[in-house]
């Protein structure tokens, strides 16, 4: 009788053992955000200023989680000398920096489960004083289109900025649907040009570059707008 009942212990034990759930599907391996494309500033940057607006696309998570980003700053190509680090969640950073200097920056994505994706390109710039103690321009503010209003199938892009210098400023108007648009007029002397033959429902991004014609450029933000 006590071989029987543990025969039957034994059953009971397997059939409960093989019953077990299969593992969830949250419990696969999570993979990390893609990396990071940067915008600006452009790569070999040589400013005058020493305030720049660093910027770059976001980056998709495959699991749709919540992304921050890594942005770091070093004197050395390798990032072997850090001298700057922040995590943030926006796309855009403000820094200052020394004079006469050479900086590389770069960023990585990092989704909400703490798994870190590829680092962007790296790109560099340089602080050094122009010879000629040549001003850049401002970076260019955008004047319209007005933010969270719909247009129609003609809009006005306009924009300001100065150069202490007073010399004669020119603009690269950047204009499409990407989040990084390309090049759509050089050297315009004027604040404003007008795009029409838009799509309707469409989300259009734009951006400026000022040039004072003595090598010194400042690059705007890219900014948005959608027609109805």
């Amino acid at each position: 009788m006590k071989n029987f009942k543990l025969i039957i212990l034994c059953f009971l034990v397997f059939a409960c053992s093989s019953d077990s759930e299969p593992p969830d599907e949250n419990e696969k391996q999570n993979k990390a955000p893609e990396a990071p494309i940067l915008l600006t500033p452009e790569d070999n940057l040589f400013c005058v200023d020493n305030e720049l607006e660093f910027s770059w696309l976001s980056a998709t998570d495959p699991e749709g989680d919540n992304v921050s980003y890594l942005f770091e700053i070093s004197t050395s190509s390798d990032f072997s000398e850090m001298y700057y680090r922040k995590e943030l969640t926006s796309l855009i950073m403000n820094k200052q920096f020394d004079k006469g200097m050479t900086y590389y920056w770069r960023v990585v994505a990092k989704d909400s489960k703490g798994h870190t994706g590829a680092y962007s390109a790296v790109r560099n710039f340089f602080t050094e004083e122009a010879p000629s103690t040549n001003s850049l321009p401002s970076v260019p503010k955008k004047l319209s289109p007005e933010e969270y209003k719909i247009y129609g199938s003609e809009v006005e892009l306009a924009w300001e900025s100065i150069d202490l210098d007073d010399d004669e400023l020119k603009y690269d108007l950047y204009f499409g649907t990407s989040e990084n648009p390309p090049l759509l007029k050089e050297n315009l002397s004027t604040y404003a040009f007008v795009v029409n033959n838009l799509e309707a429902g469409t989300i259009y991004h734009w951006k400026i570059v000022a040039m004072d014609g003595k090598g010194g450029k400042s690059i705007g933000q890219v900014w948005s707008f959608k027609t109805n």
